[in-house]
C-alpha cells in the first residue's frame, strides 16, 4: 500500500490518444490512470497504450451498466476482456463486487492474472484486484452495513461509491473509510456536488487514492474535481492527517467564492488547513444534523465554518439550543455567518455587518461622503439585511426595509427602530443609499435585478451584497442611471478577513484574499 493517498484521471475516450492524454495526466500530477474501457469503446486503443512504454500505471475498468457503466455485453465477454488486458499488466483491474460473487469460475478467471488473496500476501508480478460497490442513488444511513459485505471479502482493495444528497453524507463515508482504511487498502468517495469532502478529505482520512480528471468532460463519475482543482485550489500535496478543515455552509454554495479565497490566504500564511463547500440542504432539520454530526466526530477536525443563505439564523437556533455561545452583534442581528470551535465548544458571530460598514464607508469616502447619519433603503429581511441594519444602525442612518414579506419587514423595522414599506413600493424609495440584501441577481439568474432599471434615480450609492456576479444587473442599470455603485466583493472581502482572523489568530494579506478572487 503506497504511503499516500494516489490521485488517479480517468480516461473516457481514445481521442486524443490514450498516451497522449496519460502523458499529460503525469505532467498535472496523476500518479496512475483509469482506462474506462466500457466508455473509450475503442479496445485496440487500450491495447496499444498497456503493450507500448507507459507515463503511468492504469486501473482498467469495464464498468456493468448495473452499476452505472456503459457495457452492455455478456458477462462471460467482458471477463474474457479483463483476462486479455489484464495480461499486458496494467497494474489494477476494478471489478465489481457482485461480478465476483456471482460465480467461482469469474474468480477463478480473475485470479489469473490479478493478486487474489489479502494484500499482505500478493504476488506483486500480478495486478492489484479492485473490488467496488456503487450506489448512484443514495448513501445509505446507516452506511456500515451497505460496505460490510465488500470488506468481509479480505480480497485486494476495497472500493465504495455512493451518490451524496448533501455534504453530510460526504462526512459519513469518510468516517466509514477511516475505520477501512486501518484494516486494508480502501477507496470510499461521494458522488455529485454534495460529495466533494470526500473527495478532497481522502488524503487526510487515509484513502488509497481519489479520481481527478484532467478535465471536467473526461470525469468518470459525478463530482469530481479536475486534477488542477484538486491540487492547486484545494491544496492537495499540503494535506495529511493533521491538517485542520474549515468551510462554508449553504444551500446552494457551488457559486460560493470563500473557498478561493480562504485557501490562498492559508497557503500564504503557511497555515495547515482546507477550506471546503458543504452543501446542506435549507431546513433546520438538516443544518442541525449536519452540526450535530461534527461536532460527535472531533476526527472531522473542523474547527470554523462560513455560514450562508438560508442558515444564518438557523446557526443561531443550534447555538441556542446546544448552549453555544453568541456574540453581542450576533445576537443583535440574529443570524450568525460565522461559527468557531474551541474543544466541544462553538461560539457564533456575525462579520457581515463589519463587512457592511467597511465596504460602505470606504465606498463613499472615495465620493467625499460620510455613512454617518444617511437615509438608507434596504431590499430583502433576511440574515444580511440584519446584518446591513445593525451597521447602518451604528452610523446613525435612517433606513427604510421593503420586503416580500411584510411580516417579516416589519418585524426587521421593529428590531432595529427604523420603517418599513411594502415591497411593491420600492421603486417610490427616497433614500441616498440603496442596498440589495436579497439573492435576486445572483449566478445563474444573472439576468434578474431586485429593482427595475426606471426605478433608478441619481441615487448617492447603490451597493449589492450579491458578490457573483461582480457587476450584478441592479449595479449596471445604477452605473447608467449616473449613480456611484459598491459591489458585494467588498463586504465579502472584510467579512471574510474577519473571520479568518478568528480562525487563525492573524490578519490575512487581504492583496492575497483579492488577487484570488481576481484570477490572479
Amino acid at each position: 500500500m503506497p504511503d499516500r493517498t494516489l490521485l488517479a484521471a480517468p480516461i473516457v475516450s481514445a481521442d486524443p490518444s490514450i498516451a497522449d492524454q496519460a502523458h499529460a495526466a503525469r505532467d498535472a500530477g496523476a500518479d496512475l490512470v483509469e482506462l474506462r474501457v466500457d466508455r473509450i469503446d475503442d479496445v485496440a486503443a487500450v491495447k496499444a497504450y498497456l503493450s507500448g512504454p507507459r507515463d503511468l500505471p492504469a486501473i482498467v475498468t469495464i464498468r456493468s451498466a448495473d452499476e452505472g457503466g456503459d457495457w452492455s455485453g455478456s458477462d462471460q465477454e467482458r471477463i474474457a476482456l479483463y483476462e486479455h488486458l489484464g495480461l499486458l499488466q496494467p497494474g489494477h483491474i476494478d471489478v465489481e463486487l457482485a461480478t465476483w460473487q456471482r460465480s467461482a469460475s469469474i474468480r477463478q478467471k480473475l485470479a489469473l492474472v490479478c493478486n487474489t488473496g489479502p494484500a499482505t500476501t500478493h504476488d506483486r508480478a500480478r495486478n492489484e484486484l479492485i473490488l467496488s460497490v456503487h450506489d448512484f442513488k443514495v448513501t445509505p444511513d446507516p452506511l456500515a452495513p451497505a460496505i460490510a459485505p465488500l470488506l468481509a471479502t479480505n480480497v485486494g482493495t476495497a472500493k465504495a461509491v455512493f451518490a451524496a444528497n448533501d455534504a453530510r453524507d460526504a462526512l459519513r463515508v469518510l468516517l466509514e473509510l477511516r475505520r477501512a482504511a486501518a484494516q486494508r487498502p480502501t477507496i470510499a468517495l461521494a458522488m455529485g456536488e454534495a460529495g466533494l469532502a470526500s473527495r478532497v478529505l481522502a488524503r487526510k482520512f487515509g484513502g488509497f487514492l481519489t479520481f481527478a480528471p484532467l478535465t471536467g468532460d473526461s470525469a468518470s463519475a459525478p463530482g469530481q474535481p479536475t486534477l488542477e482543482t484538486l491540487r492547486t485550489l484545494y491544496r492537495w500535496e499540503e494535506l495529511s492527517s493533521g491538517t485542520r478543515v474549515f468551510g462554508v455552509v449553504g444551500w446552494p454554495v457551488s457559486h460560493s467564492q470563500s473557498p478561493v479565497i480562504h485557501n490562498a490566504a492559508m497557503r500564504a500564511a503557511d497555515i495547515d488547513g482546507i477550506y471546503l463547500p458543504f452543501p446542506v440542504k435549507p431546513s433546520y432539520s438538516n443544518f442541525a444534523a449536519f452540526m450535530d454530526l461534527i461536532t460527535d466526530h472531533p476526527e472531522f477536525d473542523i474547527h470554523g465554518l462560513s455560514v450562508t443563505i438560508p442558515h444564518k439564523e438557523h446557526a443561531v437556533r443550534w447555538l441556542n439550543e446546544h448552549g453555544g455561545q453568541l456574540t453581542p452583534l450576533a445576537r443583535r442581528c440574529a443570524a450568525a455567518n460565522t461559527l468557531s470551535r474551541a474543544g466541544d465548544s462553538w461560539t457564533g458571530d456575525n462579520t457581515d455587518a463589519a463587512g457592511v460598514a467597511t465596504a460602505l464607508q470606504t465606498a463613499l469616502s472615495t465620493i467625499g461622503q460620510s455613512l454617518a447619519g444617511q437615509p438608507c433603503t434596504v431590499l430583502g429581511a433576511g440574515g444580511v439585511a440584519r446584518a446591513v441594519l445593525a451597521a447602518l444602525s451604528d452610523a446613525g442612518c435612517t433606513a427604510t426595509v421593503y420586503n416580500r414579506s411584510p411580516e417579516r419587514a416589519a418585524a426587521l423595522a421593529r428590531d432595529f427602530g427604523c420603517t418599513h414599506q411594502p415591497w411593491d413600493t420600492r421603486t417610490e424609495h427616497t433614500g441616498e443609499i440603496l442596498i440589495n440584501c436579497t439573492s435576486v441577481g445572483l449566478w445563474p439568474n444573472v439576468d434578474d435585478s431586485p429593482l427595475p432599471a426606471a426605478a433608478h434615480r441619481d441615487t448617492t450609492l447603490v451597493f449589492d451584497t450579491v458578490y457573483r456576479p461582480q457587476q450584478t444587473r441592479l449595479l449596471q442599470d445604477a452605473v447608467r442611471a449616473g449613480c456611484s455603485t459598491v459591489t458585494g466583493v467588498e463586504m465579502f472581502l472584510h467579512q471574510a478577513a474577519t473571520q479568518f482572523t478568528q480562525w487563525h489568530d492573524t490578519a490575512p494579506m487581504l492583496h492575497i484574499m483579492r488577487g484570488a478572487l481576481s484570477g490572479r
